[in-house]
């Protein structure tokens, strides 16, 4: 049986083994590992007896405890014995088990967010004038013929711009600067106009409580497919979205105006909305015009940063889809330009009157609009004046009656009517065509406008060689489907 140390003979140890313990089996062989975990923890060291005094006894000696086999009682007017120290393991493995709300890496701090290349900002006014802002109306007028001189001066930088990021990748400095100036004029402009500055605008933008700042263009790194048709694509949904915006900043202004005519400020939360409505037109203007290639975010914020990799992918296939719509549209309004009716008319019946024939076309809003041939004059010569014929050369009059149901007015070109002819050149039989000289609409100069639910008398003049044959007239009414075709026999 073994002896606990410190009541008997100390029992030898082997190196490396741990105190003995009640967890010690002695029939364990010298060579067996000691268990790892928990470690023993180190006896703390035994109280120090106070040295007697001439006031107070000598406390009594008290044999050291053996830690596991009975509780350590301090002596009488000793220091408290300190807690053992931590086991750094046992702490490691407790603090494994926890979830931390957030990781925390020592030294490492988040990148800062990455700002949109395109800055639009305005000071808040504390007090703005009312009767500036009852005027505003009238001190526009100037501001709005300088701003479309400059606007025009724009366009044309503008699309210079596209031409050098197409053919060089890059924007020249000089006509960065001078867009991104004619633009800074434009934007203190529609703030003015807005009401959140009553600062007329300057060509000098230091003084203005207006900014806008464009970042320079990367040379050498601007796509230049972009340029062509893409940026529109991508653009389409986030510019129906902004005119639906742009409705509640009119809403907006117009309740700002009466808040600075009885109150003097601009609420502070119509002011923000305003603001960050203008400065979502930039960021998409400043991307559309090639400044920079990040699509800009769904966002009024001046923190918002560039819009992420889906927001494009999304955006460029809803403008996909409505960029096909539009196209099929114009497609099929081309097409039905190009289709016209057809109709056989007796050429000797017409020039006596009787050969009268009327084609009603359907618009889209399912009114109607009648054209009735009702005559030709050949030769016409006696009932136009003012056109006198070259030798060789005769005038055919054509007339019809046009009445427009619908209610909206329409137009009867210059070029409405055309007539084709048969002649004979060396021998050879030719077909011409021959746009009418002079086309009246009830004695008014085409182009001219039939008034919603009226009637007009148009008449056609041409001119023919002699020995011409008319084969067909037409009338490109303008109306539906190009209009009709008069084959003549």
């Amino acid at each position: 049986m073994s002896t606990p140390p410190g009541e008997g003979e100390e029992a030898p140890k082997a190196p490396g083994q741990d105190p003995w313990s009640w967890e010690h089996n002695s029939a364990q062989p010298e060579s067996a590992t000691p268990r790892p975990y928990p470690p023993p923890a180190e006896p703390p060291p035994a109280p120090v007896p106070a040295p007697p005094t001439d006031s107070a006894p000598a406390a009594p000696e008290v044999p050291a405890a053996t830690p596991g086999l009975a509780w350590e009682t301090p002596a009488p007017g000793a220091e408290p014995t300190p807690p053992p120290p931590p086991d750094d393991r046992a702490t490691a493995a407790a603090d494994a088990l926890k979830q931390p709300e957030s990781p925390v890496v020592p030294g490492w701090t988040p990148p800062p967010r990455e700002a949109y290349p395109t800055r639009f900002d305005v000071a808040y006014p504390e007090r703005m004038s009312r009767l500036k802002t009852l005027l505003r109306i009238f001190l526009l007028l100037p501001v709005m013929l300088a701003a479309g001189i400059i606007a025009e001066l724009v366009y044309i930088g503008v699309l210079v711009g596209y031409m050098t990021v197409f053919w060089r990748k890059k924007y020249p400095d000089w006509l960065f600067r001078g867009n991104a100036g004619g633009m800074g004029f434009l934007a203190r402009s529609a703030a003015y106009g807005l009401l959140v500055t009553d600062r007329f605008p300057s060509f000098a933008p230091e003084d203005s409580p207006v900014s806008l700042d464009f970042e320079q263009p990367p040379s050498g790194q601007l796509s230049r497919w972009r340029v062509l048709l893409w940026k529109s694509v991508l653009l389409l949904p986030m510019a129906i979205v902004l005119n639906f915006v742009y409705l509640a900043l009119f809403v907006v202004s117009f309740l700002a105006w009466f808040a600075i005519l009885f109150t003097g400020n601009y609420p502070r939360g119509l002011f923000g909305f305003s603001v960050g409505v203008q400065r979502w037109y930039w960021r998409m203007t400043s991307y559309l015009v090639s400044f920079n290639d990040r699509y800009p975010p769904y966002a009024i914020s001046a923190d918002a940063g560039p819009a992420g990799n889906s927001s494009v992918v999304i955006n460029g296939f809803i403008g996909g889809l409505i960029g096909a719509g539009y196209t099929a549209i114009i497609v099929a309004a081309v097409v039905a330009a190009t289709q016209h009716q057809t109709e056989q008319v007796n050429y000797a019946q017409l020039l006596a009157g009787r050969g009268q024939e009327s084609t009603t076309f359907t618009v889209s809003s399912g009114e109607a609009v009648t054209v009735r041939l009702n005559q030709a004059f050949d030769p016409g010569d006696d009932l136009i004046q003012i056109i006198s014929p070259a030798r060789g050369e005769r005038i055919v009059v054509v007339r019809w009656t046009v009445v427009n149901g619908t209610g909206l007015e329409r137009t009867v070109a210059g070029d409405a009517a055309r007539l084709d002819y048969r002649y004979s050149d060396d021998g050879k039989t030719k077909t011409k065509g021959e746009d009418a000289e002079f086309i009246g609409i009830n004695n008014v100069s085409a182009p001219a406008n039939i008034r919603a639910g009226g009637t007009a008398v148009v008449q056609a003049v041409f001119i023919i060689p002699d020995d011409a044959e008319p084969t067909a007239i037409w009338f490109h009414n303008g109306f539906a489907q190009g209009g009709v075709k008069y084959e003549l026999r």
